[in-house]
């Protein structure tokens, strides 16, 4: 369980990367023609879902607020609304892939500390819109069918690109692009070191497709935030279902608590009135200076 400062902290934060389609986005390579069968899916783009019958409530919401760093979103947990836009957006180095202002700037910090390093990463898509998603779920399902779509898109709603809070890198080579071999480059390997120290995660991890809906995406990135990010990685939390259940528990136990002393509160209060009520009805034949003496 995470710790109870970092926790506290992280339960009361609030609140993208080009418009061009990546991950999801992009035609998967070998993906089928209208009049073809589905292959399988292959490695590049939008890596194929892993069925999940788990239902909306088997995961815990942290926040529904989408301007939140802590907001969870998947195919369980659409946003509100669903056709959010974020308030402010602005371009990552000048480029035109846009995310909201913080995650922009922790981005930009993080793409230089790679550079130090030796490695040029760059920024392959981030905040894509609702209607962008409609028209491109709309195409993959008139040329697939809407079961294939499924598996390689998030439907409309349900993308965390609409936060404005998540990219998709690469390296300026365009080796592994969208691809899972990314995480052996080097520049895939210091990502994964490095990512947490400016507020992000990878955040669909290698074998964890059955929590998190999709395979292995070491070029997507989640901002949450370097206390959130780094605190997962001190407690071994790999995806942000798990985390985000954390948190909830942790808000579940505080609402507990918040109506135990409530509920005490409101007995004091009633037992109170009682004692009033009932000293009230017994000294009512007493004068005035015997009723007060009775009271005390």
């Amino acid at each position: 369980m995470a710790t109870t400062l970092v926790l506290a902290t992280a339960f009361m934060l609030p609140a993208a990367a080009a418009q061009a389609a990546s991950g999801g986005d992009t035609r998967p390579a070998g993906a089928p023609s209208s009049s073809s069968a589905p292959p399988s899916p292959g490695d590049t783009g939008h890596e194929e879902k892993t069925t999940n019958d788990s239902r909306e409530g088997d995961y815990a919401a942290y926040t529904l607020d989408p301007t939140s760093p802590l907001v969870l979103v998947n195919e369980h947990h659409p946003l509100h609304p669903r056709d959010y836009v974020p308030q402010d957006l602005v371009a990552v180095n000048g480029s035109g892939a846009r995310m909201v202002p913080e995650a922009a700037a922790a981005l930009e910090r993080l793409l230089a500390a790679a550079r130090d390093d030796g490695h040029a990463l760059i920024v392959e898509s981030a905040y894509r819109s609702y209607d962008y998603q409609v028209g491109l779920f709309r195409r993959y399902t008139n040329m697939y069918g809407e079961a294939y779509a499924s598996r390689i898109s998030a439907r409309p709603g349900t993308s965390e690109h609409q936060l404005g809070l998540s990219a998709d890198i690469g390296v300026a080579s365009g080796q592994c692009s969208l691809k899972a071999c990314l995480a052996d480059l080097p520049a895939g390997k210091w990502t994964a070191a490095h990512a947490a120290e400016y507020g992000f995660i990878i955040r669909y991890p290698q074998g964890r497709q059955e929590i998190t809906g999709y395979n292995f995406e070491p070029w997507h990135l989640r901002y949450l935030g370097v206390d959130a990010a780094q605190e997962m990685r001190e407690q071994e939390v790999d995806t942000f279902e798990q985390y985000s259940d954390e948190l909830a528990a942790i808000r579940a136990a505080r609402q507990a608590e918040a109506r135990r002393e409530a509920a005490a509160a409101q007995a004091s209060r009633d037992a109170a009135a009682e004692r009033r009520q009932r000293i009230a009805e017994e000294t009512g034949w007493m004068p005035d200076w015997a009723r007060t003496a009775y009271g005390q």
